[in-house]
């Protein structure tokens, strides 16, 4: 049981991190901006890491609980990096005649 525990607080965190590192790529301008995405690539290399503990965690497990939370931390992997790629994105310079 504490094996479970174990992956729900797993995939908590890698919510909270995922969650926390989107929601504040709209805070500022400048270097602000700069800094949450270097904070968001960074909570994006703790989550991969959780998803490996998670992976080996269930090795050999039947539990399809544990097997869904895993998908589920995936897919939460998967929109961070997506957000991060937008935050990126919108924080660069525009390319076009300046006004």
């Amino acid at each position: 049981m504490s094996r479970m525990k174990a992956i729900v607080v797993a995939v908590a965190v890698c919510g909270l991190l995922a969650g926390g590192g989107a929601s504040s790529v709209f805070a500022g301008e400048g270097g602000h901006v700069k800094e949450v995405i270097k904070h968001a690539k960074e909570g994006i290399a703790h989550e991969k890491e959780a998803i490996k503990h998670l992976e080996e965690a269930i090795q050999g497990s039947d539990n399809p609980h544990a097997k869904e939370a895993l998908e589920h931390a995936k897919e939460s992997m998967k929109h961070a990096e997506e957000s991060l790629a937008h935050a990126e994105q919108a924080s660069a310079k525009p390319k076009g005649k300046a006004k």
